[in-house]
């Protein structure tokens, strides 16, 4: 039982280092408070969605400097092929949307909620947009491509959770007029939280897997 209880918190632990499972984690946190909010009416719950959106944010301060590792690795690679565009564009997207949300985040902390940083935050929702777009394009690729029939099931569940971040970004950036209702939104935020988290959770079990094996060997 406490070799379980160990397991899991090595788990835990792995999770907690990622970056990207951390923003998970809030932006799930937040979507529940959010659908909270649209069944009690109870304010602090959305005073609290938006308290884990800004710490949020502030986790994405200077985040772009990887993305501009991973283009600058791209556009050195000899061969670059359809798929390889097509990250370029999600690494592209993704980097906008963090440099853009630094800004808009500075600028609330700094000058309030300026129309100058407005804009910001408006180009934010842009890239965004474009990166999930690019990670629908992506993920119908490897459907059509990957051979590995195996995947099959993992895939379509990314490309599902892919398509809930499109939605979402969609109607944050009112691309085409585009809109979702409060609870749409929260909904389809919180179902891509929980599927994400959960490809998390596996990952970060293998790891302690062949942490514990590597161990085990020692």
């Amino acid at each position: 039982m406490s070799q379980k209880r160990g397991n899991a918190m090595e788990v835990a632990i792995i999770c907690l280092e990622s970056a990207d499972m951390r923003d998970k984690l809030l932006k799930g946190v937040g979507a529940l408070a959010k659908l909270g909010f649209c069944l009690m009416h109870d304010k602090s719950l959305l005073d609290f969605a938006d308290a884990t959106s800004e710490v949020r944010s502030l986790m994405r301060i200077l985040a772009w400097l990887s993305n501009l590792q991973s283009i600058y690795s791209l556009l050195n690679k000899e061969q670059c092929g359809v798929r390889d565009l097509i990250f370029l564009v999600r690494v592209v997207g993704e980097g906008v949307f963090k440099a853009a949300d630094n800004v808009a985040f500075l600028g609330r902390k700094v000058h309030e909620n300026t129309p100058f940083f407005q804009r910001f935050s408006y180009v934010s929702c842009l890239g965004l947009f474009w990166a999930h777009l690019a990670a629908v394009a992506l993920a119908l690729f490897d459907i059509r491509y990957d051979r590995l029939f195996s995947s099959r099931r993992k895939q379509f569940i990314n490309l599902f959770q892919c398509t809930c971040d499109l939605l979402t970004a969609a109607a944050g950036a009112a691309v085409f007029g585009f809109e979702l209702n409060f609870i749409w939104f929260s909904l389809l935020t919180l179902l891509s939280s929980f599927l994400g988290c959960v490809d998390g959770v596996r990952s970060a079990a293998i790891v302690a897997r062949r942490r514990g094996a590597s161990r085990n060997r020692d």
